[in-house]
């Protein structure tokens, strides 16, 4: 003890490394929180990854927190230094964690106070990991972000529980970011937030992942490409019904799907009932990296989706010169200009003439060339609008107050209720305890603080210290890890 008293001594507080870069227009220490990250795919995990990216590129510190995959636990650096964190949580369900509330407290703790975070920006409502976040950070006197990608109902008992734990975790965040206007309504209804405080930063796409190659298509086929999780909710029994139907009206025509889920059997059984093997072809799960060359090998991107935030896919699929069509569902209206996308209803009387419209149209060429409509979306959705835009939201919550714990208590049971507040107070007060308890057997003063890799010339070193002379601070480091 007496040898961890001298080491607390001689080493400086982790709030002196980052309170320079703590305020409005500084240097921010980010940490992204979500179940969902590489190498599971999809669209939050890239939202994560590329606005982390684009963050390090603008000189703030990004780690990132998720739970470990199979054997992929521990410490991970990705591209320009991007830290992740793969904790030892336990899966409980769709890979998403299960949560007391505390068993992540000393894992999550531990990375705050080793990477100087103060800024923890947690990702969807469907992590539970996230919602544990938020709770722990607002323990620990942390800023907190949190970005909703999805849409809810309020009749189901999912949703309703969903709702009652999403107005619990965001009563006392604060900000929080929606991917569209539709999305911003829908959380402001569902966890009863003042608009004031919701944000609306859309969803990106890298335009040079995504470039059109005409060359790769049949010219004696109309192609229609899906790329999507096979499951209830991207409408996949819709497709099921509008294959045959198209299918049997033009015999040029053809089915490029990508994609896994327990709705594969849906098209599976379609394919073979009406013996379209040559004209269906599935594709099963893609890499990230294969999803443009499938792309360009369509006329037509069909989304068929009930229920979407923003549909990131849209955006690909146009990116790569295909004409869209799309049901016309939660915040799809908004991500594309009317001209390059054919909004239907979601069924399939609906979206079989928005299909025979546009393949009409390709026919007598009355569409712009690909690489003119890839010209005009290159420009809509960039990563590094996002990054800029979410950079302010960081700037406006640094100057905000963190409400001190008996303020906390009282915002609690009067924004949920005398029941759920009343059981989310006693739960704030034994997280705030347990806290105690860690801080006296682990003090942040004799924890290592963690080396800071990131940036854009991936440079390896310590965080630079305020007694540094100017000299020392211009200099690069070159100690490793």
């Amino acid at each position: 003890m007496d040898q961890l008293r001298k080491r607390a001594a001689r080493k400086p507080a982790p709030e002196a490394d980052t309170a320079a870069s703590s305020g409005p227009n500084g240097r921010h220490s980010i940490c992204m929180v979500s179940d969902f990250f590489y190498p599971n795919m999809g669209g939050v995990e890239s939202h994560i990854y590329q606005l982390s990216q684009c963050l390090i590129e603008k000189g703030h510190k990004v780690v990132i927190a998720t739970h470990a995959y199979g054997e992929r636990k521990g410490v991970r650096y990705l591209t320009n230094g991007l830290k992740v964190y793969y904790l030892p949580l336990q899966v409980m369900y769709n890979q998403s964690t299960a949560t007391t509330c505390f068993h992540s407290l000393p894992l999550l703790r531990c990375v705050f106070v080793r990477e100087g975070i103060t800024v923890v920006h947690a990702h969807s409502s469907f992590s539970a990991m996230a919602h544990d976040a938020l709770f722990h950070a607002k323990t620990m006197g942390l800023n907190t972000v949190f970005t909703d990608h999805s849409l809810f109902g309020f009749a189901d008992m999912s949703s309703v529980l969903t709702n009652k734990l999403l107005t619990v975790s965001l009563c006392d965040t604060n900000h929080i970011v929606c991917v569209s206007y539709t999305s911003k309504e829908n959380t402001v209804l569902r966890a009863t937030l003042n608009p004031e405080i919701v944000s609306v930063i859309p969803n990106a796409v890298d335009p040079t992942d995504f470039t059109p190659d005409p060359s790769q298509r049949q010219g004696d086929r109309i192609t229609i490409v899906v790329i999507s999780r096979l499951v209830y909710r991207k409408g996949i029994d819709l497709l099921g019904g509008i294959i045959p139907e198209l299918c049997l009206k033009h015999p040029d025509l053809h089915f490029l799907i990508g994609g896994e889920g327990p709705k594969r059997i849906v098209l599976e059984e379609v394919r073979e009932k009406y013996q379209l093997h040559d004209r269906v072809r599935l594709l099963g799960a893609l890499e990230h990296r294969d999803v443009r060359g499938v792309l360009v090998q369509g006329h037509i991107f069909l989304n068929t989706s009930l229920t979407e935030a923003f549909c990131m896919a849209i955006v690909e699929g146009a990116s790569c010169g295909l004409q869209v069509v799309s049901t016309r569902v939660g915040g799809i209206p908004e991500v594309l200009p009317e001209d390059l996308i054919s909004l239907c209803e979601p069924n399939v009387r609906s979206l079989c003439a928005g299909l025979e419209s546009v393949i009409a149209g390709l026919r007598s060429g009355a569409y712009p060339s690909p690489t003119a409509i890839h010209a005009r979306v290159r420009h809509l959705y960039t990563w590094r609008n996002v990054a800029e835009r979410t950079e302010k939201v960081y700037d406006r919550v640094a100057g905000e107050e963190v409400l001190p714990l008996d303020r906390r208590l009282l915002r609690l049971r009067e924004h949920c209720g005398p029941v759920a507040g009343s059981i989310f107070a006693f739960l704030a007060v034994v997280n705030f305890l347990f806290l105690l308890l860690l801080q006296w057997l682990f003090p942040d003063q004799v924890m290592d603080m963690a080396v800071d890799a990131s940036g854009p010339r991936g440079l390896w070193g310590p965080p630079k210290r305020d007694t540094m002379s100017a000299e020392e601070a211009a200099a690069p480091a070159t100690k490793a890890e």
